[in-house]
């Protein structure tokens, strides 16, 4: 027959076991979100700047960069939630219970060493980044010199999509941000 404490040992090590495991999936899913995200803004641009008269085209990548940026984030935020739950329950009940220090568990460690994250800030940057500079050349390639829009219909869609994005973005930005 087990003792309790045995029993107690083996249910947090599935505990963490789990976790960890879901951890590690999670940063197997953004990495292959992080491709996705780059294949496709990748066939937009190459569509845009293919021939004249497709440049229009990159009115997609800003929702494009919404879609994934929002999988990428919210994956970041439930590996945030995972490594809180083993940092501040599994692992101090497992040291106290097998005598060592919680210094040395996994989570606690990473989280006094390193700055976990850093990737993060850089998927909101890009979000920015690929709205503002997409809509910009759009307004600017829908101009002509003067500064009257060439297409009165497609700019009042740009204006339209433009306020759309921003508000996107704005939310994203808001939701994500510690």
């Amino acid at each position: 027959m087990t003792s309790p404490l045995k029993d107690q040992v083996a249910h947090l090590e599935i505990l963490r076991a789990d976790a960890r495991d879901e951890i590690k999936r999670r940063i197997e899913q953004r990495d292959k979100y992080s491709i996705q995200l780059t294949v496709a803004l990748s066939v937009i641009v190459g569509a845009a700047f293919s021939e004249k008269g497709l440049q229009r085209v990159l009115i997609a990548a800003p929702l494009v960069s919404v879609y994934f940026s929002v999988l990428i984030l919210y994956s970041y935020r439930v590996h945030a939630v995972l490594a809180k739950y083993l940092r501040e329950v599994v692992e101090p009940e497992l040291a106290q219970i097998c005598g060592t220090e919680r210094r040395w568990e996994w989570e606690h460690y990473y989280s006094v060493e390193y700055r976990p994250g850093i990737r993060r800030r850089f998927f909101l940057t890009a979000l920015w980044v690929v709205s503002t500079v997409s809509m910009a050349y759009l307004f600017m390639y829908n101009s002509i010199p003067s500064g009257r829009p060439t297409d009165e219909l497609f700019f009042w869609v740009l204006v339209t999509v433009s306020v759309l994005y921003l508000v996107a973005c704005l939310s994203i930005t808001v939701f994500f941000w510690r």
